[in-house]
């Protein structure tokens, strides 16, 4: 089975977004105002050329780091036939690096509760208490450290 990782357009990542992270509702749920930023990618993950995960990277600050250069990493998902097959891992890994090439000091995310222990598996910490994201449930600050 041949896998792809690559640097999609925002259009290509919606249907998924909308699939795993906002369904039941519209497409219009999954328009995040960051996607079309300065600087923002998208990453999506094709197996057999047939989508089955995506990420976004922003260069963005979180007020509880003080790092210069830190990004955020949203919309993270991949398809219920393939979860657990490694394509996350991939995506996360490919977001990391091409974070780095633009030099990042500080990758951070709002992570569901649900999935620490994935991102623990990639050297993320944890920043503060678990939090609730109305109509979405509970979730950790998460952060990767880059090391110079």
């Amino acid at each position: 089975m041949a896998t792809t990782i690559r640097i999609a357009d925002v259009s290509e990542i919606y249907p998924i977004r909308n699939e795993v992270l906002r369904p039941g509702l519209s497409i219009e749920s999954c328009y995040y105002p960051e996607d079309s930023r300065d600087g923002v990618f998208h990453l999506i993950a094709e197996q057999n050329e047939v989508a089955v995960g995506i990420a976004s990277f922003y260069p963005e600050k979180h007020p509880e780091f003080t790092q210069a250069n830190s990004w955020r990493l949203r919309g993270m998902a991949t398809v219920d036939e393939v979860r657990g097959a490694g394509f996350g891992i991939q995506l996360l890994q490919k977001g990391i690096e091409e974070c780095r090439h633009k030099g990042a000091d500080l990758l951070w995310c709002n992570a569901r509760t649900s999935a620490l222990g994935f991102y623990q598996k990639l050297n993320f910490g944890i920043k503060g208490d678990e939090f609730m994201i109305e109509n979405i449930g509970p979730h950790f600050l998460m952060y990767y450290q880059y090391k110079r």
